[in-house]
């Protein structure tokens, strides 16, 4: 069962201040890291702050401009929307072609302001550093992508508008392009971050539910059939017959409440990408009644294939009980691990075997220890040992690293 939004974001309000993640951002209308939030209120007193500073530039030098009132347009219109930004908060590709309009627009009336000569010289445009903003801007909207395209069309307006670019454009170029690359870049690894996080926030809910469910079935259902067919074993004749329906259906119902508990891998992180399954709950799905699993207190994570491989071992040893070891032979199964190794015990109290006929089994063409245990065991870089004696059952011992071996 997956979690709701509702539970998905309550749980995210509490633990979203330790990750760095806000809910809903009121820019963007979605969950956003910090640092993007950071950067956007930054962005909104910079726009005036820019603004102001392009107007001290205008006034120091309106008396040798060719139109100062052309540049005290532009100066107005730039503080009057980046004022207009700091009430509307929302911020959209839209709005964000306009704030690309004002900056392109101001660079080129720097044409009309200006004299040609002054031009030429590389004289200030008219939005000095404010065209930066619309750089960042794009960057924390659309990430990398978003700011190196901008931060291109900014530059080919200021090189349309010198004619002849000189060192000093192409310093300032050079400051876009890295102003709107590494903003994106750090926006887009912090976005990266957040998905992961709430995809493993949502695996961990999805597991606490269906370990919830697991309680209540096993408390419940399971406990209910196992007195059934301990009673009906009692009672005798037919009572016993439905005794033998009730341990049937607990067996399966336990079999599945074990197995919705493992069915999706769990991502160790996202670095590692890699899919991984606690072998615990694998084993724990063979619990039956003639078998007996005894399993650690907390998870046991391995690597999906590795977990498979193990499972599918340990399967093929209680397969051997099912078939030679006697109609009344029950199995014991022990999981033991380590920060190396993990080791899983199959014995079981069956009629057992001389040591030297299981020896030559594979020889006569019975490959279920020889292959399917050992075979996986050595796959794996580990062992599979088998004791047996006739009459004294028999024991396998799998033992294989934790990680595969370099």
């Amino acid at each position: 069962m997956a979690p709701t939004a509702d539970v998905l974001g309550e749980v995210m309000n509490r633990r979203g201040a330790l990750f760095g993640v806000t809910r809903r951002s009121s820019r963007t209308g979605r969950s956003e890291p910090v640092i993007v939030e950071a950067f956007s209120r930054g962005l909104d007193w910079f726009r005036p702050a820019a603004a102001l500073y392009a107007g001290t530039v205008v006034w120091s030098r309106y008396e040798t401009m060719a139109r100062p009132w052309v540049a005290f347009t532009v100066v107005g219109v730039l503080m009057a929307f980046s004022l207009a930004l700091l009430a509307f908060r929302r911020r959209t590709t839209g709005l964000l072609a306009v704030e690309v309009a004002l900056a392109v627009g101001g660079i080129f009336a720097t044409l009309l302001a200006d004299h040609p000569e002054d031009v030429a010289a590389g004289q200030f445009t008219l939005p000095t550093i404010w065209a930066a903003g619309p750089v960042a801007g794009a960057a924390v909207l659309h990430g990398r992508l978003g700011g190196l395209v901008v931060a291109g069309i900014i530059a080919v307006a200021d090189i349309l508008e010198v004619g002849s670019p000189n060192p000093t454009t192409w310093h300032n170029i050079l400051l876009l392009v890295l102003l709107g690359g590494l903003i994106g870049l750090a926006v887009d690894l912090a976005r990266e971050g957040l998905r992961h996080y709430e995809e493993v926030l949502a695996e961990q809910e999805r597991l606490r539910e269906r370990e919830r469910l697991a309680r209540v079935v096993h408390d419940g259902v399971l406990q209910t059939l196992a007195f059934i067919h301990r009673r009906g074993g009692e009672i005798g004749g037919q009572g016993a017959e439905l005794g033998g329906l009730a341990a049937e259906q607990e067996r399966t119902l336990r079999r599945l409440v074990s197995q919705g508990l493992t069915s999706a891998p769990v991502t160790e992180s996202p670095a590692a990408g890699r899919a991984s399954r606690d072998l615990r709950a694998m084993l724990g799905a063979h619990e039956g009644e003639r078998v007996s699993v005894s399993l650690p207190g907390g998870p046991v994570l391995l690597d999906a294939a590795r977990a498979d491989e193990i499972d599918a071992a340990v399967v093929a040893a209680l397969d051997n009980v099912t078939q030679h070891a006697g109609a009344d032979a029950k199995a014991w199964v022990l999981l033991e691990a380590d920060a190396d190794t993990v080791t899983v015990t199959v014995r079981d109290n069956g009629v057992g075997d001389e040591p030297e006929h299981l020896l030559t089994a594979a020889s006569r063409g019975r490959l279920g220890v020889s292959q399917s245990i050992q075979g996986r065991a050595r796959d794996l870089g580990g062992t599979a040992d088998v004791i047996t004696r006739p009459g004294g059952g028999c024991r396998v011992v799998i033992s294989v690293p934790r990680k595969e071996n370099a």
